[in-house]
C-alpha cells in the first residue's frame, strides 16, 4: 500500500510539534484518543476538535432513500467494512454493507496483512460499544439528502460511520467520525476523500500525527499478531477436533488459530466467496472394513474470483492459507488470494491435484444423505460427522418463516426442524417463470422444497449455535410446486 502524499512543509511542522512523543507504537491496543489519553499537549484529537462534524439530521431518515440513517450493528467484518441493520427501511432492502469512506486498513479476511488484526479489533470494539451503549449513524459522503449509489461491487455502499459510545440517540454535535478515528490511531492509510474536501486537511493531519508518533502501521515494528512463518501440513481431521471444541465452548482457543496451514480435500461446494472441502480419514489404511471419518473446512476466498477448476464440485485440491477462529464466521481458512495457481504451482500455492471429471476413485466426492428428521437429530445430538461436508436431505421441507439480510441473502427456517438454510445468490424458483427472481421472504414462506448443499454452523449474535445447509446454486434448492 502506498502512503498518501502530504505537503512536505506541513508534515515537517507537525513532526516538530510531535517529536516529544518518542515514536512509540500503541501496540497495547488502547486508544490514544480516549479522553484519558488526550490530555497531553503533544497529541491533538482531530475527531473531537470540531473540524469534522455531521451536518445532516438523521432522526427518522432512511439510508436507502436519504443517504443517512441510524443503524444497529449486524456484523463487523474488518477494519474498514461492517454490515448494519437500518432502523428505518421503507424500501425493505435490508442489511447495509458499508465500506468505510476515505480509508484503507490492512486486510484481515480474504487476504491477511500485518496490522490487519489490530485494525479489525479496534473497529469492532468501537462499533460493539456504540451499538450496546450509544449511537451509530451511517451516511453517504454527501452534504445533502440523496439516495446512495453502491460501489463497484454493486452490493456495498461507501459510507461515513458516525458514533457515540455512551449516549443513545446522541445529537449530531456529539457524534464522532469512526473513519477519521481509525486513521488517527495509525491503523489506516488515507485514500481518496475528494468528495468532502473540507475533511481532507483533518484526515491528512491525523495520518501525519500517527506516523510521527510511530503508531501501528508507522511503528517500523513487526506485528505481534501476524504470522510471518511458513506453512505446516495438517490433517483436516485434527482441525475438525479443534472446531468441535470451539463449538462446545466459545472461549476455547483453537490451537490452529493464526497458523499457516496446508491440506488436501475434495470440493463440496462454492458459494458467497466461500469454498468448502472435505476429506476422508480411514481408521486403518490397510483395512477399509474398519471404517473411517470425514472432515471438512470452509475457506473464505476473498472478493476476487478464483479459477473455475478450484471451485468445481468433486475436484481434489491442495489448499494453503491462514487458519483463523472468527467470532463472526467461526473457524475458517483465509488469506488464500494470490495462491490459486494454475500454472507451475509450488508447495506454497493451491493446486488442483485431480480434476473433478477425473476424480472417480477413493477421493471422489461423498454426499451424506439424511431425512429431514435425521438431520434434525444430528443437530440435537451434536453429531459432527458431516460438518462442512456435502449433504442431501432426502425428504422435503416446508419453510415456516424466513429472514432476508440483503437483496439476495436469505435464511430459511423449516417447520419442525432444528436446522435452517442460508444462501446468498439470486434464486429463480418458478419453473414457469425462469427469469423471475424471488426477492421477498413471502416468496418462500409456506412453500415446500428439496434441499442439498454443505452442512455448516455459525454462532449468532446472541451466542447460540445455528446449524445450516448451505445450497450453492439454485439447483440445490428446488421448489416442489405441486406439493400440498
Amino acid at each position: 500500500m502506498k502512503k498518501r502524499l502530504l505537503s512536505f512543509i506541513s508534515f515537517i511542522a507537525l513532526v516538530t510539534t510531535l517529536v516529544a512523543c518518542g515514536g512509540k507504537s500503541s501496540t497495547s491496543g488502547s486508544s490514544i484518543s480516549d479522553s484519558s489519553n488526550s490530555g497531553t499537549s503533544s497529541f491533538h484529537d482531530y475527531t473531537k476538535d470540531g473540524s469534522v462534524q455531521l451536518k445532516l439530521d438523521y432522526e427518522g431518515k432512511d439510508f436507502y432513500v436519504d443517504g443517512i440513517g441510524q443503524v444497529n450493528l449486524f456484523t463487523p467484518i474488518d477494519g474498514d467494512t461492517a454490515h448494519f441493520t437500518p432502523l428505518v427501511d421503507s424500501l425493505k432492502k435490508g442489511t447495509i454493507k458499508s465500506r468505510f469512506y476515505g480509508i484503507d486498513t490492512p486486510e484481515s479476511t480474504g487476504k491477511v496483512e500485518p496490522w490487519g488484526h489490530a485494525a479489525s479489533e479496534f473497529t469492532k470494539s468501537k462499533l460493539k460499544e456504540a451499538d450496546k451503549n450509544g449511537t451509530i449513524v451511517v451516511s453517504s459522503p454527501a452534504d445533502s439528502y440523496q439516495a446512495p449509489s453502491p460501489d463497484s461491487t454493486g452490493s456495498r455502499y461507501v459510507s461515513l460511520i458516525w458514533i457515540n459510545l455512551k449516549k443513545k440517540n446522541a445529537p449530531i454535535s456529539e457524534l464522532v467520525l469512526l473513519n477519521l478515528w481509525i486513521v488517527q490511531e495509525g491503523l489506516s492509510y488515507v485514500r481518496n476523500i475528494t468528495d468532502i474536501p473540507e475533511y481532507e486537511t483533518s484526515f491528512d493531519k491525523a495520518a501525519a500525527q500517527a506516523e510521527a508518533m510511530g503508531l501501528y502501521l508507522w511503528s517500523n515494528e513487526d506485528d505481534p499478531d501476524f504470522n510471518y512463518g511458513g506453512y505446516s501440513d495438517v490433517s483436516l481431521l485434527d482441525v475438525k477436533r479443534e472446531i468441535e471444541k470451539s463449538i462446545a465452548d466459545k472461549s476455547y482457543v483453537n490451537k490452529y488459530n493464526n497458523q499457516k496451514i496446508r491440506f488436501t480435500g475434495t470440493v463440496a461446494g462454492f458459494a458467497n466467496n466461500t469454498l468448502y472441502v472435505q476429506d476422508y480419514y480411514p481408521n486403518d489404511e490397510d483395512d477399509p472394513s474398519k471404517g473411517g471419518e470425514y472432515a471438512g473446512i470452509n475457506i473464505f476466498t476473498g472478493m476476487s474470483p478464483i479459477p473455475t477448476q478450484f471451485r468445481t464440485r468433486g475436484a481434489y485440491i491442495r489448499v494453503v492459507g491462514l487458519a483463523q477462529d472468527s467470532e463472526t464466521f467461526g473457524f475458517q481458512v483465509t488469506d488464500t488470494q494470490g495462491h490459486w495457481v494454475t500454472y507451475k504451482p509450488t508447495l506454497n500455492d493451491c493446486e488442483v491435484l485431480i480434476k473433478a471429471s477425473d476424480n472417480t476413485g477413493e477421493n471422489a466426492l461423498y454426499t451424506f444423505q439424511y431425512t429431514a428428521e435425521e438431520l434434525s437429530n444430528v443437530v440435537e445430538t451434536n453429531n459432527y460427522e458431516s460438518l462442512y461436508c456435502s449433504v442431501e436431505v432426502t425428504t422435503n421441507v416446508t419453510v415456516s418463516n424466513a429472514y432476508k439480510s440483503d437483496s439476495n441473502a436469505f435464511t430459511l427456517h423449516f417447520k419442525d426442524m432444528k436446522f435452517d438454510a442460508y444462501f446468498a445468490f439470486a434464486y429463480f424458483g418458478d419453473p414457469d417463470n425462469p427469469a423471475q427472481t424471488w426477492v421477498d421472504v413471502e416468496d418462500f414462506v409456506g412453500k415446500t422444497f428439496s434441499i442439498k448443499g454443505v452442512y455448516s454452523w455459525r454462532r449468532t449474535s446472541s451466542g447460540n449455535n445455528r446449524y445450516q445447509v448451505n445450497p450453492t446454486t439454485s439447483t440445490d434448492l428446488v421448489w416442489i410446486k405441486d406439493s400440498k
